[in-house]
């Protein structure tokens, strides 16, 4: 190996492993946000109603302003936009420390919201512009694990609500957004200004209309199954611990080691998932196939057949399936997204997993309220199965229009 070589393997190494721990405390606070929610719900007389209400003006700012972040992305440089929503959201976890009321609560879900926004945008912005060509694949796969691996962190914030109460848990679980924020800005050498390479791709494209952009089908049809993705995702994720234990009579920390359990065998899928994103060009298959196992799995858990000691296995095994079609969604949008529009492209597309999780809590809140915890899983077995048809009409409709080859560089 020349020492070239192996400068670019190092420099790639830094890039890829500090974007994939930025996209990790990013997950962290999703289902942090929501999990204190449930943790402080009695004390502050919410309802499970009011947490999903809450969780979902969460997404629902984040959502609406994620094509924005995308554009301010392009204007401003991914590196400072992306240490701002970091520095913004750790704060935001911090202030549950101090809030008593709805209206409190719903303040911080706004301002937490917008500093979430800017992830999927910045990242991959930072990474498109940064990482070699030739290893975005992994870089996706990468950025995905360490995703999951920020939401299976986030249940710790029950443990340390054991130890420190709720005010000393959500102080404590701000500190890695506010870290992470420095280090970010830090790393001006590695983290490559995106902006150069978005217009010189853009002036040899000859330039598009910014609405035509959004309206063609691949990616409208790209933003309905993130949205239907997210929309099973956060019901799981943030009600499996109430929902779990309603069902299967288990303590509440049993049930959030089986989230823990659920998540990291997501990330483990992950891992599987980037290496067939690497080496197969039917992308909609893997996905669609991984998918179908994932809510043959949940059928057990729905039905309620399966017994609590094997609840844990059950999970990893479906939280893999789920995580295999994670590499493969990402190179699918790569496919899809026109040369110098990746921060555009990204910002508005990923905002669907922001509509599908402010669409989601306050439906899961009445189910949960009204006792029945296990039509959330038969829900997500009817989004696991509707999306693997959705998936292979992302790839029908972008097969009717050009490659976009430039569109990761």
């Amino acid at each position: 190996m020349s020492a070239a070589t192996a400068t670019s393997l190092q420099h790639d190494f830094r890039v890829i492993s500090l974007i994939g721990v930025a996209h990790g405390v990013s997950h962290y606070y999703q289902l942090a946000f929501a999990t204190m929610l449930l943790i402080v719900r009695q004390e502050a007389g919410l309802s499970y109603a009011d947490v999903g209400l809450l969780a979902g003006i969460f997404y629902g700012v984040s959502g609406v302003t994620q094509t924005a972040a995308g554009f301010a992305v392009d204007r401003f440089g991914a590196r400072p936009i992306l240490a701002g929503g970091l520095l913004v959201v750790g704060l935001g976890l911090a202030c549950i420390s101090v809030a008593h009321s709805f209206l409190g609560f719903a303040c911080i879900a706004v301002i937490a919201g917008l500093g979430n926004s800017v992830f999927h945008p910045a990242d991959f912005a930072l990474l498109n512009s940064s990482v070699n060509p030739h290893r975005l694949g992994r870089a996706f796969s990468i950025h995905g694990l360490g995703g999951s691996l920020g939401w299976a962190a986030a249940p710790v914030m029950y443990f340390l609500d054991s130890m420190f109460g709720w005010v000393g848990a959500a102080l404590i679980g701000a500190l890695p957004g506010i870290v992470l924020s420095g280090l970010v800005l830090v790393h001006r050498e590695q983290l490559v200004d995106h902006r150069v390479k978005v217009r010189a791709a853009a002036a040899q494209a000859g330039g598009r209309p910014g609405l035509a952009l959004f309206l063609q089908p691949a990616l409208l049809l790209c933003l309905a199954y993130f949205a239907l993705i997210a929309a099973n995702t956060v019901g799981i994720q943030q009600f499996a611990v109430p929902a779990w234990s309603g069902m299967f009579g288990v303590t509440e920390n049993y049930a959030a080691f089986c989230l823990i359990v659920f998540i990291a065998g997501s990330a483990a899928g992950i891992l599987v998932g980037g290496y067939f994103a690497d080496r197969v060009r039917r992308h909609d298959l893997v996905a669609a196939l991984g998918l179908l196992a994932a809510a043959a799995l949940t059928v057990p858990i729905a039905t309620q057949t399966v017994s609590p000691a094997l609840l844990p296995v059950l999970l990893a095994l479906a939280g893999a399936a789920g995580g295999i079609t994670n590499p493969s969604r990402d190179m699918i949008v790569r496919g899809a997204t026109p040369p110098g529009a990746s921060g555009k492209v990204f910002g508005f597309v990923y905002s669907g997993l922001d509509i599908g999780s402010f669409v989601a809590p306050p439906l899961y809140g009445v189910l949960m309220n009204s006792g029945l915890p296990a039509v959330i899983f038969w829900i997500a077995i009817g989004l696991y199965t509707f999306n693997a048809g959705m998936v292979l009409l992302i790839r029908n409709s972008s097969a009717r229009r050009p490659a976009y080859p430039a569109a990761a560089e």
